[in-house]
């Protein structure tokens, strides 16, 4: 992303409009690479997001809403120390540098008057955030490097800070590729007075409807393809950019153990259930042993010691066939007669037992698709959280010890109003699914289910009266939306009334039986 010299420096503009003079209220780390300073100040609130990931470093006002983890990190600990109370003086650009100097009045634990100075690296892979003292000495820093890492620069406490070692000399420094093309495209020079008569806007690449990119002035190079929307501040496209995929990309990395935790338990459901199907398969012959058996018995007039098969006419079949039962020589026929029947039993007994391990292994084989589902729809670390304590009750994740620990709050079931003003509960996961369905529902309550696939369960509060076709509509897009089906263009929901689902016994999170539905083709509609 080309987040460059020139962009920061228009960034750094608007920061320093707005920031002196705020003070430090509170500090959080929700991320271990976002920093969250929450400002006040005469004018208001203010809180400003310091980001040092690896493709996605900035430094921008948010309203984004983060969760906080239960256990600040050291880091936050160590921030919290010198910074709450503190007062943001200035924020500067070092000439050409791709960071940020904000520098504080703060006071040290004898309530002395000190300046500190937070230093926001926005390097790309090498982002960082380092705490600097009045006389210059790191304090720390979000990613320490010692000489290992890098012999030109380590950044350990203790240490002076020094500024990154400027790359090799350019034609001219400050532009990312894309501004580099763009205005080869147009035919201009890259050199600063033909930069100068630019307007810089804060624009955003847009292709499909999707973020592609962002920069300081609108982008001609792709045409009609790649529209430029322009934004009110530095901030507020940043923020635009960033807040979905951060909020996507950190969700999928926390959720990324789960997710190979239940791809492997069902990876060994599915093994098991290959194998017991070939198991199964070979217990089909068992009439054919139990035939034989009835051969060997009925003539055993006409058998010697020693034979190795019997020439019998088969009596099962309406012609009486002539067949050619093999035996064991070194039985006795009543050996030969019993060893058929005890095969016989075996493979009977066996087919028994593998039937109903086939069923255990298909429903949970079932169970692990409909997790796998939840996973791919979860939204918050709450949504994880309550996906994980599903997996402890099943089994399939030791419970985690909590002593010392704040015990994390169940996440509620999503909440939405029809355009009738009619109430729609959407389960999160399966173990909300079952307190929907079973318990939060009014038997009259109409209960809606994707068709087919594995989806969130949905309850329209109809509040004792039949409800609005349209509200019912909308519930369905709902219910599809939030489905293995909510890329499809048109799914099929079932619809009933909750008096109608009922759970059998024994079965798993969130699997439930019903009856008396009608079938909606609703449309999994985002802006719904």
């Amino acid at each position: 992303m080309p987040l460059d010299g020139i962009f920061i420096t228009e960034l750094c503009r608007e920061l320093a409009e707005r920031l002196p003079g705020t003070k430090i209220d509170r500090v959080q780390q929700p991320e271990k690479d976002t920093v969250l300073l929450t400002l006040r100040g005469s004018g208001g609130g203010e809180r400003l997001a310091l980001c040092f990931g690896s493709g996605s470093a900035r430094a921008c006002l948010t309203r984004a809403a983060y969760e906080n983890p239960a256990q600040p990190p050291m880091f936050c600990m160590l921030l919290r120390k010198h910074l709450l109370g503190a007062r943001i003086t200035d924020v500067t650009q070092p000439e050409g540098e791709r960071m940020l100097l904000i520098r504080l009045a703060a006071y040290d634990e004898l309530g002395e008057a000190v300046e500190k100075t937070l230093a926001v690296e926005l390097l790309g892979r090498n982002a960082n955030l380092i705490l600097i003292d009045g006389q210059g000495r790191i304090v720390d820093a979000a990613r320490r490097v010692d000489s290992e890492m890098s012999p030109l620069r380590q950044l350990l406490p203790g240490l002076m800070y020094r500024l990154p070692p400027k790359p090799a000399p350019g034609k001219f420094s400050g532009l990312s590729p894309l501004i580099r093309r763009e205005l080869e495209w147009r035919g201009l020079d890259p050199a600063p007075e033909s930069l100068a008569g630019l307007e810089r806007i804060p624009t955003m690449l847009v292709e499909d409807g999707a973020p592609k990119d962002f920069t300081f002035m609108p982008i001609l190079q792709y045409g009609p393809t790649v529209e430029s929307i322009a934004y009110p501040g530095w901030s507020e496209l940043l923020e635009a950019f960033y807040a979905e995929k951060d909020r996507t990309e950190h969700l999928k990395s926390r959720a990324r153990s789960l997710i190979k935790l239940v791809r492997s338990a069902k990876n060994r459901t599915e093994k098991k259930l290959a194998l017991r199907m070939q198991e199964l398969a070979a217990t089909a012959g068992r009439e054919q042993d139990r035939r034989r058996g009835d051969l060997i018995t009925a003539n055993i007039w006409r058998m010697k010691p020693g034979m190795d098969s019997l020439a019998a006419e088969d009596f099962y079949e309406p012609d009486c066939p002539t067949v050619t039962v093999p035996l064991d020589p070194r039985k006795s026929p009543q050996q030969n007669a019993a060893a058929c029947y005890k095969q016989y039993t075996k493979k009977k007994t066996a087919q028994e037992h593998l039937t109903a391990l086939i069923a255990e292994n298909r429903t949970e084989a079932e169970y692990l698709t409909s997790v796998a589902a939840e996973l791919d729809r979860a939204q918050t670390q709450a949504d994880l959280d309550s996906i994980r304590q599903e997996l402890v009750q099943a089994g399939y994740v030791r419970e985690p010890r909590t002593k010392g620990k704040r015990r994390e709050k169940p996440a509620q079931p999503l909440r939405f109003f029809t355009s009738a003003g009619l109430e729609v509960l959407v389960g999160r996961n399966n173990l909300q699914n079952d307190e929907l369905t079973l318990r939060t529902a009014r038997r009259t309550d109409l209960w809606l289910h994707v068709q087919k696939l594995h989806g969130s369960h949905v309850i329209l509060r109809c509040e004792g009266a039949a409800p609005d076709e349209q509200s019912v509509y909308e519930a369905a897009c709902l219910a599809a939306f939030y489905s293995e089906g909510g890329q499809a263009g048109h799914v099929a929901v079932d619809v009933t009334q909750a008096r109608f689902v009922k759970k059998p016994k024994g079965a798993r999170p969130g699997m439930v039986i019903y009856t008396d539905q009608r079938t909606v083709l609703a449309e999994p509609r985002k802006e719904i």
